[in-house]
C-alpha cells in the first residue's frame, strides 16, 4: 500500500481530508475514538497489532508516520510467514 491509498483509509474512517501525510491527525480534527477506529481498521486490513502505548510517539501521530510503522511491521513479519 502507498501512503496515497494509507492516506484514503484514514480519511474513510476519520472523516478528515489530509492535505499532507506529515500532518499530525490530531491537528486534521482527528479525536481519540477515530483514533482508536482507525488503529482497529489498519490493523484488520494488514493482520498486525499495534501497541496503543506506541501512537503516544509523535512520529507516528501522522498518517506517514503511521504507514511507516505498519511498513516496518510487515517486512518484520515476512521471514516469520515464510517459515510456516
Amino acid at each position: 500500500m502507498n501512503q496515497s491509498q494509507f492516506d484514503q483509509l484514514v480519511e474513510e474512517i476519520c472523516a478528515v481530508t489530509v492535505t499532507d501525510p506529515q500532518t499530525p491527525l490530531v491537528d486534521l480534527g482527528v479525536d481519540s475514538l477515530q483514533t482508536i477506529a482507525l488503529v482497529m481498521a489498519v490493523e484488520e486490513q494488514y493482520g498486525i497489532e499495534i501497541d496503543p502505548e506506541a501512537l503516544a510517539d509523535p512520529a507516528l501521530t501522522s498518517s506517514a508516520g503511521l504507514l511507516a510503522s505498519v511498513q516496518d511491521q510487515l517486512a518484520a513479519a515476512l521471514p516469520a510467514r515464510a517459515g510456516s
